[in-house]
């Protein structure tokens, strides 16, 4: 009986950090996409100067949102699964102080690809379990 009681405390542990994770995967993605969108807005705006303050204030809400985050997500996966942000943070970081704004619609777009690509790399699917 108390081995019954002890696999079924554990299944509804294992049970419940997959829905925490569920929904922390979740409220990133929409706000990664949200900050991701306000600044591609900025920068569509702005083309001919990208180093101006309102673009530089949605790049820092971004890499802000994503520096918080950061922490919170190393613990539901490895960090190599989301270096290529940071990487891109960076990119998009130099291409709007240099005025380039192709690259940082480029890095905008990776931005974009890995929010919606989030959700596959640490959620809960059969891949992750193996």
């Amino acid at each position: 009986m108390k081995r019954t009681f002890a696999i079924l405390f554990i299944i509804l542990i294992i049970i419940s950090v997959c829905i925490v994770e569920e929904v922390t995967l979740n409220k990133t993605n929409q706000k990664l996409d949200e900050y991701s969108n306000s600044l591609s807005v900025a920068i569509v705006e702005n083309k001919d100067n990208l180093n101006n303050e309102s673009v530089l204030k949605e790049f820092k809400k971004l890499d802000d949102f994503w520096q918080d985050t950061k922490v919170t997500l190393c613990y539901l996966t490895n960090y190599e699964k989301i270096k290529t942000m940071d990487e891109s943070l960076i990119k998009l970081e130099a291409s709007i102080k240099y005025n380039d704004e192709s690259l940082a619609i480029e890095n905008i777009s990776i931005i974009k690809s890995y929010s919606e690509f989030l959700h596959y790399f640490m959620g809960f699917n059969l891949n992750n379990l193996l």
